[in-house]
Order: C-alpha cells, then sequence, then structure tokens
C-alpha cells in the first residue's frame, strides 16, 4: 500500500461548522488521528452561498487536524447533504439467453446499470446506486445472485440523487482550498454506517441526521436503505425559537441550548430555574426550565416534517417491514 494511501480524509462542511476527520488504515483496521472544526459561515440550508468563506472554514479544519497528525492533507472524501438530495426506487433487467447459465458477477453488474438508467432532469445526478435485492426468473428476495442458474436477471435498487450545481460547489470550495475530492458521499448514509447495528437495520429504522440547517434522513428495513429525504430544519431553528421566546440574543441562546436544552419535556424540572446575562440588547433574565419546552415543540415539528417525508414516499419505496426505532446522529 503506498503512503498516500495508508490515509482516509473526510469533510463534513455544515451549515454551522466544517469538520476535516484523519484517520490511518492499519491491518486492515481504521485508527483515528485527528479531528479538525472551525466555524462556517458561507452554508446556508445545506448549499453554499459564500465561497470564500467555505474555503475559507475548509482550510481552517483541515490545517487544525494537519497539525495534529503532523501529517500533510492532499485529498479527501467529501459529504454532501441538504434538502436538494432525494432518493427514488426503481427495476431493471437483463435477458441471460435463451437457456439458463450460470450468472456472473458482470451480469450482476448490467442488471444494477439497467435498473439505474432513469430519466433525471438536466440538474440532477446520480449520487449512489443502493441494490435491494435481486430477482432471478421471477424469484425475488436474492441479495447475491453470482452462480446461482437462470435466464434473466432482475435489479430493485434505491438511487439517490443530488443537485449537480450543490454537489460541484462543494468539490469547488474544497479544491481551492487546497484539496483533491476523491469521492462523494451521503452524510446520512455515512452516519448509519457509525450508528446503526445489523440487527436495526433488519427490523427496519430510521436515522435523522440534524445538523445546523437541516436534517436529512435514511430508512432502512430488510437490511437494505429504503428511502432517503431531508427537510430544511437543523439546530439552527432550535436556537431561533429560543431567541425569540426567552427575549435573548442568538449566542446566549445557543449556550442555553447546549447548556441546558432537552427535547424531551417530561424530563424538564418545572422548579429548577436557569439565568440569562445581560447584554446590550437585553436585561438580566431569570426564567424557569419549563420554559425550554419550546425545544420540545420543535423536535416535534421536525420529527413530524420528518414523518410526512416518508409517508409521502411511495408505497413501493417501503414494501419492508416497518420501521420499529428512531435514531438520531446530531452535528448542530
Amino acid at each position: 500500500m503506498a503512503k498516500k494511501d495508508k490515509y482516509l480524509v473526510g469533510l463534513d462542511v455544515g451549515s454551522t461548522k466544517t469538520c476535516a476527520l484523519l484517520a490511518e488504515i492499519e491491518n486492515q483496521q481504521v485508527r483515528f488521528l485527528a479531528l479538525g472544526a472551525a466555524e462556517s459561515k458561507g452554508l446556508r440550508k445545506g448549499l453554499i452561498v459564500n465561497l470564500d468563506s467555505t474555503v475559507s472554514s475548509i482550510r481552517r479544519a483541515v490545517e487544525e487536524a494537519e497539525s495534529v497528525a503532523n501529517i500533510p492533507v492532499e485529498a479527501a472524501t467529501i459529504g454532501v447533504a441538504g434538502s436538494h438530495v432525494r432518493g427514488v426506487n426503481s427495476r431493471g433487467g437483463i435477458p441471460l439467453g435463451p437457456r439458463s447459465r450460470d450468472i456472473e458477477r458482470d451480469d450482476v453488474r448490467r442488471a444494477i446499470d439497467a435498473a439505474r438508467n432513469i430519466s433525471l432532469p438536466a440538474d440532477r445526478e446520480v449520487l449512489h446506486v443502493l441494490p435491494h435485492e435481486f430477482i432471478v426468473d421471477a424469484q425475488d428476495g436474492i441479495r447475491d445472485p453470482v452462480g446461482m442458474v437462470g435466464q434473466r436477471l432482475e435489479a430493485n435498487v434505491h438511487i439517490v440523487t443530488s443537485s449537480i450545481a450543490a454537489t460541484q460547489n462543494l468539490v469547488t470550495a474544497a479544491n481551492k482550498a487546497g484539496i483533491l475530492i476523491n469521492d462523494t458521499v451521503l452524510e446520512p448514509l455515512a452516519a448509519a454506517e457509525a450508528c446503526l447495528t445489523q440487527d436495526e437495520r433488519e427490523l427496519g429504522c430510521c436515522l435523522l441526521d440534524i445538523g445546523g440547517g437541516t436534517t436529512e434522513l435514511i430508512v432502512y428495513g430488510g437490511g437494505v436503505v429504503r428511502h432517503t429525504g431531508g427537510v430544511a430544519i437543523g439546530g439552527d431553528h432550535f436556537t431561533n425559537d429560543l431567541a425569540v421566546g426567552l427575549r435573548t440574543p442568538i449566542p446566549e441562546a445557543e449556550k442555553i441550548k447546549r447548556h441546558h436544552g432537552c427535547a424531551a419535556a417530561s424530563l424538564l424540572r418545572q422548579d429548577n430555574s436557569i439565568e440569562s446575562p445581560a447584554s446590550a440588547i437585553v436585561p438580566h433574565v431569570r426564567f424557569f426550565h419549563a420554559c425550554l419546552r419550546t425545544l420540545s415543540n420543535r423536535a416535534r415539528r421536525n420529527f413530524w416534517r420528518s414523518s410526512r417525508t416518508i409517508c409521502g414516499a411511495p408505497a413501493s419505496t417501503l414494501r419492508s417491514p416497518r420501521v420499529l426505532s428512531w435514531r438520531a446522529a446530531v452535528r448542530a
């Protein structure tokens, strides 16, 4: 293995912060080396609105990771997220010949290519093609058909698409920061690899990846991805609700959210008071913990909006077992 191939670098460019993670591949294991983070001001709801600010935040995050690990970063994999990401299920197949024969790996590839051959608007591109199952001569539920015998092979896949402009702007920002992008990955898919167990994927689980400006979701059932989507609600909305409800500045509301916030109203104590220091805008404020119930209301609205994206999916999308659990990966 070449020296440069020993290291893995991941970039997460979010609405509130940019992170660069550096890891080393050693004996077929991934070992964490460093994490760099920088404030991000160039994105809004997952979309770049100021390229120079985004480039600056990427550069600062990478430099911090480099200084900790003492390793130069030249290339990285970048995460893609935002409400522009959408998923759709598709099915396609190929004939194997007039007589039954063994299915080879190339046949599987051609069946997947046939399933991904869908019509897309000019401004969208395919980000991932995730196989569900294969069908050999009307026998469904097959995970790996290689070596089986049949006359026709079909594939059910989940296709994740994204905005070409949004993805290219992320790549351009990274390139201007001196980082070559090797690949792009859907952020909730990466979060699911880190958070979900195989049992959760088999039984049915929805993971919410809550960022600063958006929330992305991914639904598993039967061990495979059944649905992907996103809503334009994130951690910043929780902060803004607190700032308005408590009449306190945004930075102070962010501190209150991080130190005292709770999404479950049942866990809030009625008699526990919190003090907000005075500022040039508002005087010294003292309020009861129960006032933070606004966070619980916002969490319910976010959960409801996320549920609506699943309920609005085609019935064929959710033919798998029902969603039995919800998990949240918070990045805000």
